[in-house]
């Protein structure tokens, strides 16, 4: 339950530890949460910030007997980053690194240089956004080597947390920008609600969702009964046309002990002129209101598209690799499934995380497309 005396001094340390810049919060385990001086000022997002510190841990299901949600992890904290969030540290990796140069805080970023980081690549998981490409415009060489994979017969798949658009959607995008691909391949945090439901829920069962029109129709194509009134789950996306009778409704279900599904734990989401809210913020609105809630989310960082993409693509764990522009989300959620996890730098500055180092860092994808070839000849 939220403390009913927030440690303010907690809040601003979280803040001067991370130099994150102060748009998106990382949820971290409370046992690794940094301790250093407050800065001297803190930013506007300070109550929300407040109302996440010390929330019931969001953290992955156990398998539990059908029907069941249950959780696992306790004791999360909030720590601001600009990216969506994260539960869990992956374990470390000691290997001998080199400076690459300076974030856009100043801080070193280093590589690893270890021999495991080369090895031959059988199959790719992928990042949309910042890999693929950047808003409406293709990365070229990322669409160069997803067609040199295509062609040497190296599987891959994509993992997005944007709940707004279906797999359909998604291919069909990637198809017009030059990157072969289809439906099954694109795992998005619909799929995943999806596959969560299908898991613990039987079709049926009462659900209260908020969102935009493909998760919608995705719930109600998988046989759950949607319905503002006894819901049993309650899933939490981003709505464009969010209201106070929606949050009103989800509330009062999750008052009367419904399950809390959310796709993803970004605050805000870029857009061209800005960024809006984000699912996120749904999530601080609602465990505020409900302190014993514990939301259950299911984009990354968390491993569980990951794991859904790796499930597809069929290749093993040490011979396929997560690529990613961010380390808060894809290089931990890459490492939390047990995936060599490769982070391609750009134009848009990302954020170094103490405790957690890419397994090789890239500026281009094709850098990759030899370490895949060596695969076709081993």
């Amino acid at each position: 339950m939220i403390s009913a005396t927030l440690n303010l001094h907690s809040a601003y340390e979280a803040i001067s530890r991370s130099t994150f810049c102060c748009r998106h919060l990382l949820l971290w385990p409370a046992k690794h949460r940094p301790t250093l001086q407050p800065p001297d000022s803190f930013c506007s997002t300070i109550p929300l910030l407040t109302l996440l510190l010390q929330q019931p841990a969001i953290g992955p299901l156990s398998t539990a007997e059908p029907g069941r949600l249950t959780l696992r992890h306790r004791g999360l904290f909030a720590v601001q980053h600009r990216n969506y969030g994260g539960v869990e540290t992956p374990p470390s990796r000691k290997a001998p690194m080199i400076a690459l140069g300076l974030d856009m805080n100043g801080a070193t970023v280093l590589e690893q240089v270890d021999g495991a980081s080369n090895r031959p690549i059988r199959g790719v998981i992928s990042d949309l956004d910042g890999v693929a490409y950047r808003d409406e415009t293709p990365i070229a060489s990322s669409v160069q080597a997803f067609r040199a994979w295509r062609e040497r017969g190296v599987p891959y798949a994509f993992v997005t947390n944007n709940s707004t658009k279906s797999a359909g959607q998604f291919a069909a995008k990637l198809a017009g920008m030059g990157i072969p691909a289809t439906a099954p391949q694109v795992f998005s945090t619909i799929s995943a609600v999806q596959g969560l439901l299908r898991q613990q829920c039987v079709p049926g069962t009462r659900v209260f969702a908020i969102g935009e029109k493909p998760l919608l129709e995705t719930l109600e194509d998988a046989g759950y009964r949607l319905t503002g009134t006894d819901a049993e789950v309650v899933v939490l996306g981003f709505d464009s046309e969010l209201s106070y009778a929606k949050l009103r409704i989800a509330v009062r279900a999750a008052l009367a002990g419904a399950t809390v599904i959310a796709t993803n734990p970004d605050v805000l989401t870029p857009v061209h002129d800005g960024y809006d809210p984000c699912v996120g913020v749904l999530i601080a609105a609602v465990t505020a209101a409900v302190p014993t809630a514990a939301p259950i989310i299911v984009g990354k960082p968390h491993p569980f598209m990951i794991e859904q993409a790796l499930s597809y693509i069929g290749t093993q764990k040490d011979e396929t690799v997560m690529i990613g522009d961010q380390v808060a989300t894809d290089i931990i959620a890459g490492q939390s499934a047990g995936l060599r996890s490769i982070l391609l730098t750009s134009d848009v500055p990302f954020n170094a995380i103490v405790g957690v180092t890419p397994d090789r860092i890239v500026s281009s994808l094709l850098d990759l497309v030899e370490v895949a070839l060596e695969a076709d000849v081993s």
